[in-house]
């Protein structure tokens, strides 16, 4: 994707040079968005009526300067309940420039304290979704970068009400097309709203075929007229999703305000990730850790790295590492302004180590935009480094490295997260009320019920009947602290090649990692400790050298368990009743195109969050969120298709088409 080409005009205002049309009003743009958009959805008394807890969704087309986005939180702010939630969703083909973007929102200073929010986590022109967590995560922003057309119908959930925006019809035709308005139609429900700066007549015509009402009313400024109106008549549904991972999506047993709780096991990234994103909409959550603190298995590495792995070729698990990773770094720096030492936003450069990796790499640097990776030099990468360096590579300039265990303590630092400690699970059975969980507590066992049960405790997952069917597997992994030098101490970035190398904390570095498939110990190992200092030797011969060579000083290390699933996407979602689903869906052994009239049966109340192997820091984060939005029936922060690569039922389909149990 590449930004928005702008000029300025003699107001200072941005204009498209590529469709020779304003971003707003030259009159007052706040203004215009208020009685355009803002009144013409009724959205201060719609946002007052809501109940403590529910969450208003708000779709735009052409997300432009934000100003839209800004005066509708303002507006959320000012009316709502102070429990209530907003979801802003927007799209954007030609996504401002950060600079500009700051530019055009400085005209307006009653509204710096949203849009400085806002431009702290933009990073404009990487293609997909982009989702970010504002003022506590009470507001939620969905930022849907590519064409309107291509995206709309891969938003998975139903609209409250639509700015629809955009350069206007006759210098945007492309935008404006009946493709547009059915799809606005397949993602609102009865009674959906929408308001509209144009009347054009392909406008109303587009609106009306969709289902949609039609009222005119007055333009602002110079304009005439506006529209807006609601959705009277529900198209037939024409979803081409398997329906085999359709019914995922709906508000959870425990949504009565009094008994909205859950029972979370496993006190890990993932699971205090799931915690904190339903603790902030309201949800009392009891996070179980087997250890005496939280972060105690692979979540509790000394230093973590945002480390991705992507492609080119936007591989669904390329498009979903890229946008776990933007949202990782907004939660984390949203969590560093009162923690600083949470994590140091230090980048993370990836050595092109042979010509494969670095043909890779400039596929990657040619695909995303030089704010989010660059490919530089040798020379380039040892200056940010702060060590000589021997290979080229790509820099990831937002990346860093974080403390897991902290953050983890940070997420579940909440009001409504009562952390429940040398709780072990053993068996998890279904009654009448709910799900009956039997824990071991030292020397006691107890029970604990609770409606709603969410396991995230990675290869232990599977260890419970009704989870047997997700694939999961541990990969043992040791790291190696090393008592830093003053040469080791220049390092100022995290250097990835075969290993990786952290700049140093405390006088101590972490390098690593190693990779076993075969062992299940976590005994801290001698040879590890030497296979991790020879990694470094390999790709990073200086970085070798300043950490002591062969006799550097090891300080210690640290054994422990990567959790993934065979196609490296985590599980996450609700849990199907396996023995229904095998008798409802037997035709996929025999006919994958098949035509079902009845989505699987789901066991109520049982979800998982679990596979996110060396990737957590980035996956478990935005997994969290977007259970926590499928538990609370709101749209999703990522597309249909990756929701169901992410959907733990995928195993027993390719099981089942396989022929096999």
């Amino acid at each position: 994707m590449a930004h928005a080409d702008l000029e300025w005009n003699e107001n200072g205002q941005p204009v498209s040079t590529a469709f020779d049309d304003i971003y707003f009003s030259t009159t007052c743009g706040i203004e215009e968005t208020r009685h355009v958009f803002i009144n013409g959805n009724r959205l201060p008394e719609r946002f007052s009526a809501l109940n403590q807890n529910e969450c208003f969704t708000l779709a735009e087309t052409g997300f432009g300067t934000g100003l839209n986005f800004l005066c509708a939180w303002a507006c959320f702010e000012k009316e709502a309940p102070e429990s209530a939630r907003l979801h802003y969703i927007s799209t954007e083909k030609h996504p401002l420039a950060r600079e500009d973007l700051q530019q055009a929102l400085s005209i307006w200073p009653e509204l710096a304290s949203y849009s400085k929010q806002l431009t702290a986590c933009y990073i404009p022109a990487v293609e997909g979704h982009q989702h970010f967590s504002l003022d506590g995560g009470r507001i939620k922003l969905t930022l849907c970068m590519g064409d309107t057309l291509s995206l709309l119908p891969d938003l998975e959930g139903q609209v409250d009400a639509w700015i629809l925006d955009g350069f206007s019809p006759a210098k945007n035709p492309e935008m404006w097309q009946p493709g547009l308005f059915s799809a606005m139609a397949r993602k609102s429900h009865l009674n959906t709203t929408y308001a509209t700066f144009t009347a054009a007549r392909i406008v109303r015509d587009g609106l009306i075929q969709a289902g949609f009402s039609v009222e005119k009313g007055s333009g602002f400024g110079l304009k005439r007229e506006m529209i807006n109106g609601k959705l009277i008549h529900k198209p037939d549904d024409q979803t081409i999703r398997p329906l085999w991972y359709q019914g995922t999506t709906q508000p959870s047993s425990g949504m009565d305000e009094k008994t909205r709780s859950a029972i979370i096991v496993g006190g890990g990234l993932a699971g205090c990730n799931t915690a904190r994103a339903l603790a902030e909409r309201g949800w009392k959550i009891t996070l179980l850790e087997q250890h005496n603190a939280l972060a105690m298995e692979a979540s509790g590495n000394p230093q973590g790295i945002l480390y991705t792995k992507l492609s080119a070729n936007q591989t669904p698990l390329s498009r979903f590492i890229a946008q776990g990773y933007l949202y990782s770094i907004s939660l984390l720096n949203t969590y560093a302004r009162q923690q600083p030492d949470l994590w140091q936003q230090s980048g993370v450069i990836q050595l092109a180590i042979n010509e494969k990796v670095r043909t890779r790499h400039l596929e990657l640097a040619r695909h995303f935009p030089e704010d989010f990776l660059s490919f530089l030099s040798r020379e380039e990468l040892s200056e940010r480094a702060g060590i000589p360096l021997e290979h080229e590579g790509i820099y990831f300039p937002h990346a860093g490295w974080v403390d897991p265990a902290n953050f983890c303590k940070a997420l579940a630092k909440h009001d409504n997260i009562n952390v429940v400690a040398n709780a072990r699970l053993q068996s998890l059975k279904k009654d009448e009320n709910g799900w009956t969980l039997t824990l071991q507590s030292e020397d006691n066992i107890q029970t604990m019920q609770s409606r709603d049960v969410i396991i995230t405790c990675a290869k232990a997952s599977t260890q419970l009947p009704p989870l047997s069917y997700i694939p999961l597997k541990n990969i043992r992994g040791q790291i190696t602290e090393i008592s830093s030098t003053d040469k080791s101490s220049l390092l100022k970035t995290t250097v990835c090649g075969k290993g990786y190398a952290a700049p140093a904390i405390k006088g101590r570095h972490t390098i690593g990692a190693t990779f076993d498939f075969q062992s299940d110990s976590a005994e801290v190992l001698e040879k590890d400790h030497e296979q991790n200092l020879s990694m470094q030797e390999t790709c990073a011969p200086e970085i070798y050298k300043a950490l002591g060579g062969a006799q550097a000083h090891i300080l210690g290390g640290r054994a422990s368990f990567r959790c993934t699933t065979p196609d490296y996407m985590p599980a996450v979602g609700a849990i199907v009743d396996q023995a229904c689903f095998q008798e409802d869906f037997a035709m996929l052994r025999k006919n994958m195109k098949h035509r079902f009239t009845q989505p699987p049966k789901y066991l109520k109340g049982l979800y998982i969050n679990a596979g996110h192997g060396s990737r957590g820091l980035i996956t478990a984060p935005l997994c969290g969120e977007l259970l926590a939005a499928q538990m609370n029936g709101e749209c999703s922060p990522v597309t249909s298709d990756l929701l169901d690569h992410l959907n733990p039922t995928r195993f027993l389909v390719r099981a089942m088409s396989r022929n096999k149990t």
